[in-house]
């Protein structure tokens, strides 16, 4: 599982470093005025608060620093990116934390759910690909869809669906 983790944020790597700071900031109609950057830093916030959640014991992805740095500067988001990769290795899939959420819209539902760092890595990537099928839309509506290959954003069992489809 850190293998496809790595391969996920390798695929974002590859897209911050062609895609410059213009494209990467231009708000898309198609994401309601969002940037190709904003869901950038969405993705790599919560593979950030997974690798530190795994040592603290305690992973919470509402405690995001929204980094605008990460958002703004496709620089600044592979030297992010890097240090995931590398934190991904650090990582012990079979380790037990406590997934903290509140799905209230007051903020006053605290819930504490055990979970392990395999399990949260997996939402990660599932996460991650959701958001790069957003981010495949964008560079759609900019006209840089080129920028992706035709797997970006799109999920590993779909991939082998049309793989087993395509064989038959």
């Amino acid at each position: 599982m850190k293998t496809t983790a790595k391969e996920n944020l390798l695929q974002l790597k590859d897209l911050v470093q062609v895609i410059g700071v213009e494209k990467y900031n231009t708000p898309s109609v198609i994401l309601s005025g969002a940037t190709i950057g904003q869901h950038i830093r969405h993705i790599l916030e919560f593979y950030l608060l997974l690798v530190s959640g795994s040592f603290a014991g305690t992973i919470s992805y509402d405690k995001r620093d929204r980094d605008l740095r990460i958002e703004n500067d496709p620089d600044f988001a592979d030297k992010i990116i890097d240090r995931l990769l590398a934190g991904i290795n650090t990582l012990d899939v079979t380790q037990t934390v406590k997934f903290e959420a509140d799905y209230s819209s007051e903020g006053k539902s605290q819930k504490m759910i055990s979970s392990s760092v395999g399990r949260e890595l997996a939402y990660c990537i599932e996460h991650s690909i959701h958001h790069q099928a957003i981010i495949k839309a964008g560079l759609i509506d900019l006209k840089i869809e080129n920028f992706v290959n035709d797997q970006f954003g799109v999920a590993y069992s779909t991939i082998r669906y049309r793989n087993d489809s395509c064989a038959q």
